[in-house]
C-alpha cells in the first residue's frame, strides 16, 4: 500500500472501484482526471500553466482526501481527512511528491493481482488456464 506523509502523519492511500467512482464524481471523469490533478491545460497537454491554480489545488486535495480516507478506513482508523486539513498539510513544494504518492496507489490498484513467474515475467493467466484445460482434457493414448 502506498502512503503519503503530511504534518508528520503517515496516511495510507487506497484506490479501489469505490474510490474510482468518488474521484469521478468529485474531481473529473477518468479521461480528464490526469489533466486536473497535474494542472495541465485541457486544450494543450504541454501547457502546465494551471499547476498551482485554485482548481488544481482543489483537485489535489480532493484526491488525497478520497484515497487517504479510504486507506485510513481500511486500516481501521477514523477517516477524518478534510480538504481543508489536506491543503494546510501540503507545502507548495510538496505538491509533486504528494501526487507521486497518489499515482503510486492508483497504479498499484490497476495492476493484476495474479502472481508473477519466478523469472519476474508477468503471468498470462488466460493462457495458463487454456493450457491447463488442454493438459487436463488429454486422454491417455
Amino acid at each position: 500500500m502506498a502512503y503519503v506523509k503530511l504534518k508528520g502523519r503517515e496516511i495510507p492511500l487506497l484506490y479501489t472501484v469505490y474510490e474510482m467512482k468518488a474521484v469521478q464524481e468529485e474531481i473529473a471523469p477518468i479521461g480528464e482526471l490526469y489533466q486536473k490533478i497535474f494542472g495541465r491545460n485541457p486544450e494543450d497537454e504541454n501547457d502546465r500553466s494551471m499547476f498551482g491554480s485554485a482548481p488544481h489545488l482543489d483537485a489535489v486535495a480532493r484526491l488525497v482526501r478520497i484515497l487517504g480516507n479510504a486507506g485510513l478506513e481500511e486500516d481501521g482508523e477514523a477517516p477524518d481527512l478534510t480538504d481543508k486539513w489536506v491543503m494546510r498539510a501540503i507545502r507548495p513544494g510538496q505538491i509533486t511528491e504528494v501526487l507521486s504518492c497518489c499515482m503510486t496507489a492508483m497504479n498499484e490498484a490497476m495492476e493484476s493481482e495474479y502472481p508473477r513467474k519466478e523469472s519476474g515475467e508477468a503471468v498470462d493467466v488466460t493462457l495458463e488456464d487454456i493450457n491447463k484445460k488442454k493438459d487436463g482434457d488429454r486422454s491417455p493414448t
